[in-house]
């Protein structure tokens, strides 16, 4: 099955929707020779496809796994955040942690953990470690006010970010019950957004107050930052990172307004990814198979819905006669 009609299936299946997926044309050679370290043609496109959980006024995706799997949050026509997650063999499952008044899914690990965070009765977020069904592992880091969790890797490394009783905002990371607090050097306030199998944490800090962030960074597992912005945004948050260090997030332009992207660091590799037709777009994650992503956008009618894309290429393999494994 090649990965437009791949994705086309999964939309018309869980939602009932037509197929709604255009190509977009990206030079994306060099990030997909980082996943594959092989030589790749030079032009690829990318498939995309709308998405909403069935019944929902809004949509966001945020983690895809190598499988397909996504997960994330909606909204109910009662204004309720529920999580979900969306199988690859077209099915739609909510997520909602015990007597929460909200729950939101963040990241989903190829063996199918997942982490996000929940809201209590006292208006209050925790993070969570999940496995489906039904197994909820509460998440606090120690004397915070609030904990939400965003990442996690097949090592079972968590990362997220914490409030104290002033609101301020700091990164952590939570190894084998351990937990480590991040904050980037002489910053306001610092998020964690992400880990890989290799111990680098993805996130974005900010020095205009202790809740706001706009520039992204990627920490070693030996402990250095490095910055990474995207070129002559305004703004710019990562969300994804996978196992080879290919980080995803937002953006903004000079005009304010919020673009989808994925890069390759290391490469020096940035690249815009908007839902066609959208006002704003974000990208949530980025598979450690494919380079498959996952993300949302704002359409003209001021909507939320969710998008998941993958790249194709024709005849060349690997991603050619098979399509797009991870999404079918």
């Amino acid at each position: 099955m090649n990965s437009e009609s791949g994705l086309s299936a999964i939309v018309m299946k869980l939602c009932g929707l037509p197929k709604k997926s255009v190509l977009l044309a990206v030079t994306f050679a060099t990030l997909l020779a980082v996943a594959y370290a092989q030589e790749l043609p030079s032009a690829v496109s990318f498939s995309f496809t709308s998405f909403d959980f069935p019944g929902a006024t809004s949509t966001q995706s945020m983690g895809i796994n190598s499988s397909g799997t996504l997960v994330g949050s909606y909204s109910d026509t009662a204004g309720v955040t529920h999580g979900f997650i969306s199988v690859a063999n077209g099915k739609f499952i909510s997520v909602d942690f015990p007597a929460a008044i909200s729950t939101v899914l963040e990241r989903v690990t190829d063996s199918n953990q997942g982490v996000g965070f929940y809201v209590d009765s006292n208006n209050l977020s925790h993070g969570f470690l999940f496995v489906y069904p039904d197994q909820f592992t509460p998440l606090d880091y120690p004397s915070a006010m609030q904990t939400q969790a965003y990442g996690i890797a097949k090592t079972q490394n968590i990362v997220g970010t914490w409030f104290d009783s002033q609101g301020n905002q700091s990164g952590f990371s939570l190894v084998q019950g351990s937990y480590v607090d991040i904050m980037y050097p002489n910053s306001l306030s610092t998020v964690a957004s992400d880990v890989n199998a290799n111990g680098v944490i993805s996130g974005s800090w900010g020095n205009t107050n202790g809740q706001s962030q706009s520039h992204g960074f990627l920490l070693s597992a030996a402990g250095k930052f490095t910055d990474v912005d995207y070129p002559n945004a305004t703004k710019t948050l990562i969300y994804g990172l996978n196992d080879l260090s290919q980080v995803a997030g937002t953006y903004a332009d000079k005009r304010n307004i919020s673009h989808g992207w994925v890069a390759a660091p290391a490469n020096n590799l940035y690249l815009t990814e908007d839902f066609p037709g959208s006002t704003s777009s974000y990208v949530g994650s980025i598979a450690n198979v494919y380079s498959n992503i996952t993300g949302g956008y704002t359409d003209v009618d001021g909507k939320m819905h969710g998008f998941i894309a993958c790249p194709k290429m024709g005849d060349s393999e690997p991603l050619g006669k098979g399509g797009c494994p991870g999404i079918r």
